[in-house]
């Protein structure tokens, strides 16, 4: 969802933005630093130099007794990346220009895309230096099951006790939480027990609208992920103005955003989230993500993606499970993955950070509005769906949790928590009984 900065955030117990800074000087771990060199596959770069002159810049940075851990590990992972992003350059980027068959439709009055054709066979060959899928963790026994955690930036000990809980019982494997931009702190108790449930944490770094963060991003990246957090989501649904700032959406900008995140977020250990786009939006998702791509590629930082994974709102709508008219149901990663292909020659993993359908909706006239018999049966297939998922399709999420039974405070979410002020939803027992 689209969450305003008025939306489920209470001012009054806003966390301060005074972050907790490490100190003194570590002993640098040169062992672990020089693994990591030989481990890691150096092409030769576009400038002509060597791969091995390359490690042996790095090697010397971290033998040197004159930096910490973290400034050499840093200045490795940016070595690394620029080595990447040279190599990268040297590829042909040539873009398939030809018509996909792309065609606007209108639900509620945003455009939606609906692809005709399938798409072209790649334009640009896979990275020779990206995780591949497997790379990429998952929980211990995954099924592919996430909810979205209530929608305020910290929570209390309680709070996180009982729907953790919750969460656990209804055998969830990823919960998506919101954190204060590069705040460190507020989220400790939360990671540690779901990462304790056998949860998967994916952190979605809050901020007000599409921007730079004027925080050490990098040192909460490796914070969190001394606690287990491996995924980290840059913005939300940025093709939508009101992520923006009241600005229409622009990819560029978007672009000049989110690159230096996401070199953050890999300098602290983290995989970077790219998209979260609204279904449709202001500019249409499908568009604005090729655009994404393709803009990323013509910049030379090809290199950034390639420890990077795709935040995927797979909103059905009115639609149902097996809705393929268009990109606007359950099924969007199928049309996503289709997307990353075509550009750039391999699949990333796709993590679902929202998703749902909820009772009384009625985007799309030429369809019945939802039932609360249809909820609870699109629901339940789409984590049934799960257990026979793609490679690359990650997680589904349910949005959300709950609101103001965690302590949430914009009533626009009370009626699609799973939890309510004296009641919860039918869904909840259903999915508890769900093998």
């Amino acid at each position: 969802m689209g969450v305003a900065p008025n939306q489920s955030i209470d001012v009054t117990t806003r966390p301060s933005a005074v972050q907790t800074k490490r100190s003194g000087r570590q002993t640098v771990d040169f062992a672990g630093l020089l693994r990591r060199l030989s481990m890691t596959t150096l092409p030769q770069g576009r400038s002509g130099a060597s791969a091995d002159g390359m490690r042996a810049t790095a090697a010397d940075l971290a033998r040197s007794r004159a930096v910490s851990l973290s400034a050499a590990d840093n200045a490795i992972s940016g070595l690394l990346l620029r080595w990447q992003q040279s190599f990268a350059q040297t590829q042909e980027a040539a873009v398939v220009r030809t018509e996909n068959g792309v065609r606007p439709t209108i639900i509620s009055g945003t455009r939606a895309a609906e692809t005709g054709n399938k798409p072209a066979q790649s334009a640009v060959p896979a990275s020779t230096s990206a995780l591949s899928l497997d790379q990429y963790p998952h929980p211990l026994a995954d099924n592919g099951r996430g909810v979205h955690w209530i929608p305020t930036l910290r929570s209390s000990p309680e709070v996180v006790d009982r729907f953790v809980g919750e969460a656990k019982d209804m055998r969830m494997k990823w919960v998506t939480f919101l954190n204060d931009g590069a705040n460190i702190g507020d989220n400790d108790y939360l990671v540690k027990k779901l990462t304790q449930a056998g949860i998967e944490p994916v952190m979605r770094i809050y901020t007000t609208k599409v921007g730079s963060i004027d925080q050490d991003v990098t040192s909460m990246v490796r914070h969190y992920k001394d606690l287990g957090v491996r995924y980290f989501q840059i913005f939300n649904e940025p093709n939508l103005k009101l992520e923006n700032g009241g600005q229409d959406p622009d990819v560029n900008r978007y672009l000049d955003a989110w690159i230096p995140l996401a070199k953050q977020v890999v300098a602290g250990g983290g995989l970077p989230g790219l998209g979260a786009l609204s279904p449709g939006g202001n500019y249409d998702d499908v568009k604005f993500l090729d655009q994404a791509l393709q803009g990323i590629t013509a910049r030379g930082e090809g290199g950034v993606l390639d420890r990077a994974w795709l935040s995927m709102h797979n909103y059905m709508l009115n639609h149902p499970l097996d809705y393929a008219k268009d990109s606007n149901g359950f099924l969007k990663f199928k049309t996503y993955d289709a997307v990353v292909r075509q550009r750039l020659g391999r699949s990333l993993p796709i993590i679902g950070t929202e998703g749902g359908l909820y009772p009384g909706e009625h985007q799309d006239k030429t369809m019945p509005a939802v039932t609360e018999e249809d909820q609870i049966q699109r629901i339940v297939g789409a984590y049934k769906y799960m257990g026979k998922r793609e490679p690359y399709n990650f997680a589904y999420t349910y949005w959300v949790l709950a609101n103001e039974e965690g302590g949430g405070h914009d009533p626009a979410w009370s009626a699609q928590a799973l939890f309510k002020p004296g009641s919860t939803s039918p869904l909840v027992e259903k999915l508890k009984g769900l093998a």
